[in-house]
This record gives structure tokens, C-alpha cells and sequence, in this order.
């Protein structure tokens, strides 16, 4: 299934949606031009390698003036893409799903910098998820995945209402409810990330292209955005004010 756009749009210009999506789009340009210009692969510097945060001097950290080598990344990569279609598949969800988002939290006084914090907050926490368990893996990860799989867990939690129009191969096309389209989502990312596992297991499945997706990354930044938006529900601040 893939999302085109939410059947009732927010009237209000989404910014902070539109600045990202350029933001992606001109590092991906810049990636082109390090690729096909420079023969550079930015990514190896750019993006989050995890062994280097469990053995920092085999990646050149050596001094506490080095630890920026590990800071940066966790923002850098997730600017950078693997491909086309990568920055394409993106870029969809983040601008079907970031607009919505993006008003709701205008409405609820949020204002747009805690919008763009909480994208950068769920990719920053999807990366150390990875990290966390892929200790080992020396393959550079980058992708704004992680940032806009927090959005989406956020949407599932403060727009539970909303409907999404979707396109179902090979010529369907009908809204579909935003929780139900997340739920399926989410269960994707599970069945990916256990294709992901058990080809490393005795029993398992060799799934080269499966395990070369962060779908730990994925689920993380949906589960940060969930708790994120559970925690600014309006009625949950209500309670809280309530006079005792």
C-alpha cells in the first residue's frame, strides 16, 4: 500500500514539512555531486556506523575533542539516502503524513519547533536503537526512516481519526482509516525485522536485501513518537490541571 495524501488536508501551509522534504532533497544533491563528481561516499562519513560507538578509536576518536566524529552523525544521516527511490519513499510518507501532524500540534499550542524536535528527536532515538543492537555492524546507516517513522507514530497517536487516501496495486485507490494503515505499517516493520533476524539464524532464511534495512531504526522511532504524542494528549493535561 502506499499513502498519496490524507483525505481532509490542513488549510494552514505545513513549513517545517516543506523545509525538511527540501532539506532531504538538496543533501541527496549533494550526495550525487560526491558520488558522480568527487567519487566520495559520504555516508562512511556522515552517516551512523555503529561499531564506532563500542571501539571509538578503531573509527579515529581518540580524544574528547574527537567525540563530534560520533555526535554528528546521529543528526547528518538523516539527511542522507542510499538511492533514488530511498529518498523518494521518504519523502511521500513525510509529506502525506508530516502536514497533518504538523497542524495538529498547531492546534494543541505545540507550536512547530517542538514539531521539528520531535522529528529529529525519533530519528536521533531510532539511531541509537540500531546502535544498541547492532553493535558490531560497521555499515554506515542513514535515512530520514527513523525521524518520519516517530511522525507516524505520533499521527496514530493524536490523529486517530484521520483517513488517508492509499494506492493498492496494481489499480485500486480508496481511503483507508489512519490507524489501520499505521497498524499494517507497523506489522511490516516486524515481519521485516524478523526476515532480518533469522536469516542470521541456523534455521533461518538468507534475506540479503531484508538485512540490509534498519527496520529495528523503524520500529524505535515509531515507538518514540507513540510515547511522544501519548504524553502531550490534551486530555492527559487536563487531568493534570484538574483542581484537586
Amino acid at each position: 500500500m502506499f499513502p498519496l495524501r490524507e483525505v481532509h488536508r490542513p488549510k494552514k501551509t505545513p513549513w517545517v514539512t516543506r523545509v525538511l522534504i527540501f532539506a532531504n532533497v538538496a543533501a541527496f544533491v549533494w550526495q550525487m555531486a560526491q558520488w558522480n563528481i568527487f567519487h566520495m561516499a559520504p555516508e562512511a562519513r556522515w552517516g551512523v556506523v555503529p561499531h564506532c560507538y563500542l571501539a571509538p578509536g578503531s573509527c579515529g576518536v581518540l580524544l574528547p575533542e574527537d567525540a563530534g566524529r560520533l555526535g554528528w552523525p546521529l543528526l547528518t544521516s538523516l539527511f542522507l539516502h542510499g538511492d533514488l527511490l530511498h529518498l523518494a519513499f521518504n519523502m511521500l510518507f513525510l509529506g502525506v503524513f508530516g502536514p497533518g501532524l504538523e497542524d495538529r500540534f498547531a492546534q494543541m499550542s505545540l507550536g512547530k519547533v517542538r514539531f521539528a524536535l520531535l522529528y529529529f528527536a525519533c530519528g536521533i532515538g531510532a539511531s541509537l536503537l540500531h546502535i544498541a543492537t547492532h553493535a558490531l555492524s560497521s555499515a554506515p546507516v542513514i535515512g530520514a526512516s527513523g525521524a518520519i517513522a516517530g511522525l507516524l507514530g505520533a499521527y496514530f497517536i493524536l490523529l486517530p481519526r484521520s483517513w488517508i487516501l492509499t494506492y493498492v496495486p496494481p489499480i485500486w485507490f480508496f481511503p483507508v482509516p489512519a490507524p489501520l494503515f499505521l497498524v499494517l505499517w507497523f506489522a511490516a516493520q516486524i515481519s521485516g525485522a524478523w526476515a532480518a533476524v533469522s536469516s542470521y539464524l541456523p534455521f533461518g532464511t538468507p534475506d540479503s536485501d531484508a538485512a540490509q534495512i534498519a527496520w529495528i531504526a523503524h520500529l524505535g522511532g515509531f515507538l518514540c513518537g507513540a510515547l511522544a504524542g501519548w504524553s502531550v494528549q490534551p486530555w492527559r493535561w487536563k487531568r493534570r490541571a484538574a483542581p484537586r
